[in-house]
C-alpha cells in the first residue's frame, strides 16, 4: 500500500466506531487515519501493515527530523493500551486500537496491526458507514477537527438543498470529542479552544462548510449546539483543495494569513485575489457579503460560489441584507421581550390575586361569628339564583361541615369577600 499516494486513499469507518467515546492526540489520530486509509471494501481480516515514517511525514506535511520518529513511536506504543469505549444499549464494550506493534530503533519502520474486535467497525462494511477522502482532514491541526469532521458526515446524507443540520447536548458533545469538564470547565473556554478551531479547519480544509452554529440555552446556561453545515460541489472541494496543496510540504504552522483572507480562499478565491480584495474592499464589506452570499446559497444552492460571492463584494449586495437582518433580529427581539413582559405580568397579575384571596379568607376568619354568619348570610343572598351551589350549600351544613371550605364554594364565596372589599 502506497501510504503516500493520499488522492487515492479513502476512509470508512462504521458509524458506531465514529460515535464512540475515546480521546486522542493529534499524532494518534493520524496514525489511525493512515491504518484506516490501508483497508480495502473487499479485506476480510486486519493485515500488519509497514509504515515508514518519511512516509508518515510526507502524507500530513510534517518535517522527518529525529522528533518525528520519536513522536510516531510513541503514538503508536500509546494506542495499544488506549481505551476505546464502544459501550450501547446497556452492554459495556470496551476495546484498544492497536493489538501489535513492532519498532527496532533506527530503522525508521514501524509495524502496526489493528485490534481484531475492531472488524465489525472497518471491515466488510455495507451499511450505516460513513466515508471520506483521506486528503480532506490530513491537514488538521486541532485534535478535535477530526471528531467533529466525522460526526458532521455521517449525517450528511440528510442533506436537503445542499445543507442539513447537526444537533448535540453540550455534554454529549464534550463525551464525543474527548473534551474533559476539568479540560474547559466553563463553556466558553471549551467553545474557543475546541469548538471554533474545529469549525475553522473544517469549513477550510474540507468538502463541508459550517454555515452557522446556533448555541440553544436552557436559563442562562448553554445546553445544546447545532451546526449548519452545507456540502461543497466536487469542483468546489477540488478548488479548495488545490490551494491548499503548496502547504503540503512546507512544516506544520498556522496561517500567518488574516482571517478573512482564509475564508475567501476556502469560498475558493486564489491567495493573490484574495489579499487584493481585502485592500480594496476592507474585512467589513467582505464579511458581510460572504454571510450574504452564504444565507443565499442556504436558500437555493449556489452553483458557481466564488463568481456569485465576486459580484456581491463588487456591488455591495450584503450592506442592505445586513440592515434588512438586523431589523429583523430587533423586531423579533422586541416580540420576545413584549412575550416575555406580558407572561410576567400575567404571573404577577395570578400571585397578586391569589394573595388577595387568601388575605380576604384569613380575614374572615379572623372576625367574631356573629359577623361571620352575617358575611355567610350576604354571601347566600348574592347566590340565590344559581340553585345547584345553594343545595350544595345546604347538603354540607345538613352533614354538620363547613360550606365555605367546599371546593366547588370556596372560589366564590373568597371571590365575594374581595368584592365586599372584606379583607381587614
Amino acid at each position: 500500500m502506497n501510504f503516500s499516494d493520499k488522492n487515492q486513499n479513502i476512509i470508512r469507518k462504521s458509524n458506531e466506531l465514529i460515535e464512540a467515546r475515546y480521546k486522542l492526540s493529534i499524532a494518534e489520530q493520524r496514525l489511525i487515519l493512515l491504518l484506516a486509509s490501508a483497508i480495502s471494501p473487499d479485506d476480510e481480516n486486519f493485515k500488519s501493515y509497514q509504515i515508514k515514517v518519511t512516509d508518515f511525514a510526507k502524507m500530513f506535511g510534517l518535517d522527518s527530523c529525529k522528533a518525528m520518529y520519536k513522536e510516531v513511536q510513541k503514538a503508536a506504543k500509546e494506542l495499544v493500551c488506549k481505551r476505546l469505549d464502544l459501550s450501547k444499549n446497556g452492554e459495556e464494550i470496551y476495546t484498544t486500537w492497536l493489538s501489535y506493534v513492532k519498532y527496532i530503533d533506527g530503522s525508521g519502520v514501524i509495524n502496526l496491526e489493528f485490534h481484531g474486535s475492531l472488524k465489525p467497525y472497518f471491515l466488510q462494511l455495507k451499511s450505516h458507514f460513513t466515508q471520506y477522502h483521506v486528503n480532506y482532514v490530513m491537514d488538521f491541526k486541532s485534535q478535535y477537527s477530526m471528531r467533529l469532521y466525522e460526526l458532521l458526515k455521517m449525517d450528511a446524507y440528510k442533506v436537503k438543498n445542499g445543507q442539513f443540520e447537526k444537533y448535540f447536548e453540550v455534554s454529549e458533545l464534550r463525551l464525543l470529542l474527548g473534551v474533559d469538564k476539568k479540560d474547559y470547565a466553563l463553556f466558553a473556554g471549551f467553545r474557543r479552544f475546541a469548538i471554533e478551531p474545529a469549525i475553522n479547519e473544517i469549513s477550510n480544509k474540507t468538502d463541508l462548510f459550517i454555515h452557522d452554529v446556533k448555541y440553544g440555552k436552557t436559563g442562562r446556561k448553554i445546553t445544546n449546539v447545532t451546526f449548519l453545515v452545507g456540502i461543497l460541489s466536487k469542483d468546489q472541494t477540488n478548488l479548495k483543495q488545490a490551494n491548499l496543496q503548496t502547504e503540503d510540504t512546507k512544516p506544520e504552522k498556522q496561517s500567518d494569513n488574516h482571517p478573512i483572507i482564509d475564508s475567501l480562499i476556502s469560498l475558493g478565491f486564489s491567495l493573490e485575489i484574495a489579499k487584493k480584495y481585502k485592500t480594496k474592499h476592507g474585512v467589513k464589506k467582505i464579511e458581510r457579503n460572504i454571510a450574504y452570499t452564504l444565507a443565499k446559497n442556504k436558500e437555493r444552492n449556489i452553483s458557481d460560489v466564488p463568481s456569485y460571492l465576486n459580484k456581491a463584494i463588487e456591488n455591495d449586495y450584503g450592506n442592505a441584507w445586513e440592515i434588512k437582518r438586523k431589523k429583523e433580529v430587533e423586531e423579533k427581539q422586541q416580540i420576545v421581550e413584549a412575550e416575555k413582559s406580558k407572561k410576567d405580568d400575567d404571573a404577577r397579575k395570578r400571585k397578586e390575586s391569589k394573595e388577595k384571596h387568601e388575605t380576604a379568607f384569613a380575614s374572615f376568619y379572623a372576625l367574631s361569628k356573629d359577623a361571620q354568619d352575617g358575611i355567610k348570610k350576604d354571601f347566600l343572598e348574592s347566590i340565590q339564583d344559581n340553585t345547584f351551589v345553594v343545595k350544595e350549600w345546604s347538603k354540607t351544613e345538613r352533614a354538620n361541615q363547613n360550606p365555605i371550605e367546599r371546593p366547588l364554594i370556596k372560589p366564590m364565596f373568597v371571590q365575594f369577600l374581595v368584592n365586599q372589599n372584606l379583607l381587614v
